[in-house]
């Protein structure tokens, strides 16, 4: 199904595509849940190994293929009560052995982009949480591709407690890992300045 969905869009002139989710989820209050592969990590994780090859094949220049991007990075599908931007509050086992295991089923598939999730893990907003996209991610997996926020996620810092305004939003997502800010504007308003003042580095 990835594959025939990356066809016809590429045929179109689309790229990229925000696919798969790969949430692990077990509360059906959940909005998304439908979204998903369901609750087992294990055939989660078969599946979005799956979807990652369909949607990109063995070959990215091809023109039949589009890039895919392994969503909610990470915890999204364990928001209290089933609700969108909540938080999550899950043990280091359900993190490594639930949660993270079909993101890295992504990662091996060659999934070139990542998008980092509303939710905050361990109180830090995972758009802003170094733990999940440096440490985790580009460290540890050699995660090479780039992480984009989710809708306004760089920007939902501030309703998190997390950053004052938009300026330290930028400032604490760019340093954290998250590499393109989707729909915040915080990057195009406040990044070359926050490099230029060396509160981020230009690398």
């Amino acid at each position: 199904s990835a594959q025939v969905a990356a066809k016809e869009a590429a045929a179109a002139g689309i790229n990229w595509t925000f696919a798969p989710m790969v949430d692990i989820s077990r509360d059906a209050r959940w909005g998304r849940v439908m979204e998903g592969a369901g609750e087992d990590a294990y055939l989660g994780s078969k599946i979005a190994y799956a979807r990652v090859k369909g949607f990109q094949g063995d070959d990215l220049a091809s023109p039949e293929t589009i890039a895919a991007c392994a969503k909610h990075w990470a915890g999204y599908g364990f928001s209290e009560s089933g609700r969108d931007y909540n938080t999550v509050d899950v043990g280091t086992s359900t993190l490594y052995n639930i949660i993270f295991p079909p993101f890295k089923a992504a990662t091996d598939a060659g999934v070139r982009t990542f998008m980092n999730s509303f939710n905050e893990l361990n109180g830090i907003p995972a758009t802003g949480n170094a733990y999940l996209q440096h440490e985790i991610l580009k460290d540890k997996w050699n995660f090479t591709g780039f992480v984009v926020s989710d809708w306004g996620s760089i920007n939902e810092m501030i309703a998190h407690g997390h950053a004052k305004d938009k300026k330290e939003a930028a400032e604490l997502a760019a340093n954290a890992g998250s590499d393109m800010d989707m729909e915040s504007y915080a990057y195009v308003d406040e990044l070359a300045g926050l490099v230029k003042a060396g509160r981020v580095k230009e690398a």
